[in-house]
């Protein structure tokens, strides 16, 4: 498992924490999970996340990452209803780390409704997760598959953004998701946290030193 992945599980860990003992723990889900995704926007950035983990490490993190990035995605999902019998059972096998599972229910899914663009936006999730927030080849295919069938679907954008942080690329992220926040509706429910995530990002950026990446 890959650095990024259990930083993020402890910063998860730490964030399921305050959730569970300050009350009104919904309306912080947002800003916790800001700072969480922030967190690990800074530690692909600047850090080695590419280096192998210890063994010890809890396998609670990479479910963790998981947990937080298909959330997100599901926050985004614009079909939800035509895709929920697949994407419930492959979101939990996704959580559990059995993303070989979690992308064979999906592709299931697709040979039924193979226009549906949740479920191309869920495949590529989860092809990112099976390698480590790369965006390989198979995962860039399935989010041009999903923007292509729906072109104003958030996750695409999001979740290449993502990667491009994990691939130390943070300028690539913040073209990405300026151009998401443009084009969404006011009352997006996902809105709030990808604001949050961009303004940190800025400030992260603007704070670092010269020497680090920009681009």
């Amino acid at each position: 498992m890959n650095g990024w992945v259990i930083m993020v599980g402890l910063g998860l860990a730490s964030a399921l924490v305050i959730l569970a003992v300050v009350k009104g723990r919904r309306q912080l889900w947002h800003p916790v999970l800001a700072t969480v995704i922030l967190a690990m926007a800074g530690y692909a950035w600047q850090g080695r996340p590419a280096l192998p983990s210890a063994r010890a490490t809890p396998v609670a993190a990479e479910q963790g990452a998981a947990e937080a990035m298909i959330k997100m995605r599901s926050e985004m999902d614009q079909n939800f209803g035509v895709a929920k019998m697949w994407l419930v059972t492959a979101d939990g096998f996704a959580r559990d780390g059995s993303y070989a599972a979690a992308a064979g229910y999906i592709q299931a899914g697709l040979r039924e409704h193979p226009e549906n663009a949740d479920l191309w936006s869920a495949l590529g999730l989860v092809l990112m997760l099976a390698s480590d927030g790369e965006m390989t080849p198979a995962a860039q295919l399935a989010f041009d598959k999903s923007r292509k069938l729906a072109p104003n679907l958030p996750a695409p954008d999001y979740f290449e953004g993502l990667a491009a942080l994990f691939d130390r690329k943070p300028g690539v992220t913040i073209s990405k998701w300026k151009a998401l926040l443009a084009r969404a509706t006011p009352n997006a429910k996902w809105r709030p946290a990808v604001e949050s995530q961009l303004a940190g990002l800025e400030s992260l950026l603007a704070s670092a030193p010269t020497s680090a990446p920009s681009k």
